[in-house]
């Protein structure tokens, strides 16, 4: 009876251990979502190339994570992400996702107090900008 006994008892721990596992994987699942927006057609999209000078890109790419990390916090922003083009330190490229439309970006988030300051700046560092704004008609996730 005693082996009856230790079969069963290793069946429910282990049917325990499996139901955690599979609890744990559902809400990952759902924290992570919760953590990637969807892109829908009534979004903005910006893709905004730059190029500074090689002694400049340090101080770009500082002035850049500063940036975002005021604009984190603005109402209709979505998602940023900054990239360093690979053996061009001097050259980025961002992409940003915004809920809004491209005339109230351009004549509100534009004209506020730290888009100001970041258009002085890129004057003083001769930054070349190359802006592009798109709205989305697709989206795919890996399947």
């Amino acid at each position: 009876m005693t082996n009856f006994t230790n079969i069963i008892f290793g069946f429910k721990k282990t049917a325990m251990a499996v139901s955690m596992l599979f609890l744990f994987q559902i809400s990952m699942q759902a924290q992570q979502a919760k953590g990637k927006p969807e892109i829908t057609k009534d979004q903005l999209v910006l893709s905004i190339k730059f190029k500074t000078t090689p002694e400049n890109a340090a101080k770009f790419k500082s002035v850049l994570t500063n940036l975002f990390d005021t604009i984190s916090h603005e109402k209709n922003f979505v998602e940023a992400t900054l990239h360093q083009e690979l053996g061009k330190p001097e050259e980025f490229l961002v992409y940003e996702v915004w809920n809004d439309n491209i005339d109230h970006f351009l004549n509100v988030q534009m004209k506020s107090p730290y888009a100001v300051e970041y258009e002085k700046v890129l004057k003083e560092m001769n930054v070349e900008r190359s802006p592009a704004a798109y709205t989305a008609f697709g989206h795919w996730t890996k399947k």
